[in-house]
């Protein structure tokens, strides 16, 4: 049915009897017939809007249902011959008796029951008299035997015109559509500009017109919903996000803004090789590190962007501690590249990116001391969750789910979703798969499958992770990851080492350079080492007293592009060999030395007790070097004083004694009258001592 009883205007719209007669079929229209949709229209103006007796409160059903009993005890009454009228419903006759017995045992409504001296006491049902009974039962044929008529109508009572004229509504809304902007004013200072502005014709002046108060308009701002307030005030978009089917106050927009982190210990066996073998071991002796043919499970830390699901890093051990979370901490921070690389993943995986607020579990792994000071020394802000409640970080906790059925349980070594699950399968008899292996196939999941998901998680709405990522960079940006010098400082590996001449050595590895040399001076001198175990191309060095953080670089450039694990493997592996071959090697080395010594003749024979007689000859020369004459003490002669060798002296005078200097000037000045500046003597053929 088309009703057309509102319109007032507009345009018609003439629909084919085909048309009707489909949508009749498809049932993808309510048939209504004219005199049924008026009765309708009537029920819900008579009862303000209530159709049904369900939408009536808990009170009003338990009023109604004594005089629904009783409305079908008079339809009982008359369908056995009696005239129903208000004055035989009204006196305390036998019609009244008949009615009230007749309503008893229709309803077992206790306020219906005939009162007792004892027991427990009932709001007694007040029968009404035969009028209103009447009234009742009028409405309750008119209406097709509804029972929601017999409802009280006290919501209807007052006044039911509006209070305000056209005019204070108009301003009313003018208020609150300039409430709802952008710029979300304050109401006072909002309703006080109004009232200025606000155009009043001079017929409402003339009716006395009057601006509603503040308190008027608050009431009607606090009817509005949430929704259509944080649309109008806060946009689209942030209303879709905050108040939106199934989202949560605490979703981030920018990518990097916040994070979750988590550790998970895998359903799955693996072993570094894929060979089986047993060993018996001393648990006091034994190493802490994986044997090579160890079969064990490993946890996978994994940290995961809340705006985008992005996830930013993974890693594989065989503990959950600081070291591995640091490690992950990196990986989130630094360019993924090589493994894409490494593993053979077609798409690029996501970048790196700043963190901001990073949200985790109790746990240990991220619960210390060194954690938390490099997340607050890169600028991030740790939220530790409450244990044992995975709501406080939703996200991560749902993600590992897919990840073991869609990636785990299809390899040898699955354990099951929960201890005993599979019932013949050994999981430690057949792992196959190896921790490299394991770590690319999730490697793998990771960036080219994951990423390209539809997501229905909140916020996302239908789309992929990839999509979200770029939408979400694309408008909002993404938080700056940190600079190779403060991923060193903060995320990075700490040594203590001491510099040499040719620099400082740390993991075995060389870092040198001019400012390292300088600083040292040719001393051993104490420092703390700054090492990216990812990016060993440079270090950070501090040093006690020093004021600048000094920069070294690698110096045996063949591990440039290693990381720190992989140059440790490779000089591992340099230095494994098989042990036979080993011994040979020893074996010709001490036959080559043992010849060079005989031929060099440096090396006398053992057997001839000459030759252990070289330290005492040695320590009887060294006691006559300790034997030193004395020098006599008398005063030498025959010695002049510097500068005097070849002058002449006078008679009297000893080489010893020196002229003063009154006898010096005398003589300067003989020799100038004289005309004589210097002494010549004949040529010397013998010396002066």
């Amino acid at each position: 049915m088309f009703d057309l009883s509102d319109v007032q205007d507009g345009e018609c719209i003439t629909l084919s009897v085909e048309h009707v007669e489909r949508a009749i079929r498809d049932r993808s229209c309510d048939v209504t017939l004219p005199a049924v949709a008026a009765k309708n229209r009537e029920l819900l103006e008579y009862t303000g809007g209530f159709e049904r007796i369900e939408q009536l409160s808990e009170q009003a059903r338990r009023d109604v249902q004594p005089r629904l009993a009783a409305m079908l005890a008079m339809e009982g009454l008359e369908e056995e011959g009696f005239k129903l009228t208000q004055r035989g419903l009204n006196t305390d006759g036998m019609l009244r008796r008949r009615l009230i017995a007749r309503a008893r045992e229709i309803s077992m409504e206790p306020s219906l029951a005939p009162k007792t001296r004892g027991g427990k006491v009932f709001n007694s049902f007040v029968w009404p008299q035969g009028r209103t009974l009447m009234r009742y039962y009028k409405l309750f044929q008119q209406f097709d035997r509804n029972p929601v008529v017999l409802a009280d109508r006290d919501y209807l009572k007052g006044r039911r015109e509006p209070r305000l004229s056209a005019h204070q509504e108009r301003f009313i809304e003018y208020v609150l559509n300039r409430w709802n902007s952008k710029l979300q004013p304050q109401l006072a200072p909002l309703v006080a500009g109004a009232r200025e502005l606000f155009d009043v014709p001079p017929e409402e002046h003339a009716r006395g017109f009057r601006f509603p108060s503040i308190t008027t308009i608050r009431t009607r701002l606090n009817a509005i919903s949430a929704v259509v307030k944080s649309i109008g005030r806060e946009g689209v978009r942030h209303a879709t996000n905050l108040l939106g089917a199934g989202s949560t106050s605490i979703r981030a927009l920018k990518f990097g803004m916040m994070l979750e982190t988590d550790q998970v210990y895998l359903s799955l066996f693996s072993k570094p090789d894929g060979s089986v073998a047993g060993k018996v071991i001393d648990p006091s002796s034994a190493s802490d590190e994986l044997e090579e043919n160890e079969i064990c499970r490993l946890w996978l830390h994994v940290i995961m962007d809340v705006a985008t699901r992005e996830v930013l890093g993974w890693i594989i051990s065989d503990t959950a501690d600081a070291d591995h979370s640091a490690a992950l901490l990196r990986m989130a921070t630094r360019d993924k590249t090589r493994e894409k690389i490494r593993y053979g993943c077609k798409h690029d995986p996501a970048p790196p990116v700043g963190l901001g607020v990073v949200s985790s579990d109790n746990g240990s792994a991220i619960r210390n001391a060194s954690t938390f000071a490099a997340l607050l020394g890169i600028g991030a802000t740790p939220v530790l969750g409450r244990t044992y409640h995975s709501s406080d970080k939703p996200f991560v906790e749902s993600f590992f789910g897919p990840l073991q059925f869609q990636v785990l349980n299809f390899h040898a070594g699955y354990t099951g979703s929960r201890p005993g699950e599979l019932k013949e399968v050994d999981p430690k008899g057949s792992a196959t798969l190896t921790h490299d292996e394991l770590y690319g196939a999730i490697t793998r999941y990771f960036i080219d499958e994951y990423p390209f998901h539809s997501h229905r998680g909140t916020g996302m709405f239908g789309a992929t992770v990839r999509q979200k990522s770029e939408e979400a960079i694309r408008l909002y940006g993404k938080i700056d990851p940190p600079t190779q010098r403060e991923r060193c400082l903060h995320l990075g590996v700490k040594r203590e080492a001491t510099t040499t001449s040719e620099g400082v050595r740390v993991f075995g590895l060389p870092f040198n350079s001019p400012e390292l040399l300088r600083f040292a001076d040719g001393q051993a001198k104490k420092v703390l080492v700054h090492l990216d175990p990812d990016d060993m191309r440079r270090v950070f060095i501090v040093a006690e007293g020093e004021k600048q953080i000094i920069e070294a670089k690698l110096s045996m450039t063949a591990f440039n592009n290693l990381t720190l694990e992989e140059a440790i493997e490779v000089m591992e592996a340099a230095t494994r060999a098989n042990p036979k071959q080993r011994a040979l090697h020893e074996g010709h080395l001490q036959e080559a030395i043992a010849d060079r010594a005989r031929r060099s003749g440096f090396f006398p024979d053992s057997r001839d007790p000459s030759n252990y007689q070289t330290i005492a000859k040695l320590e009887k020369r060294a006691a006559r070097c300790l034997a030193i004459s004395t020098a006599s003490s008398a005063p030498m002669k025959h010695l002049v004083a510097p500068g005097e060798l070849m002058e002449r002296r006078e008679e009297g005078t000893t080489r010893l004694s020196r002229p003063s200097d009154q006898q010096r000037d005398q003589r300067l000045q003989e020799r100038a009258e004289t005309g004589m500046n210097r002494t010549v003597l004949p040529p010397s053929k013998e010396t002066k001592f």
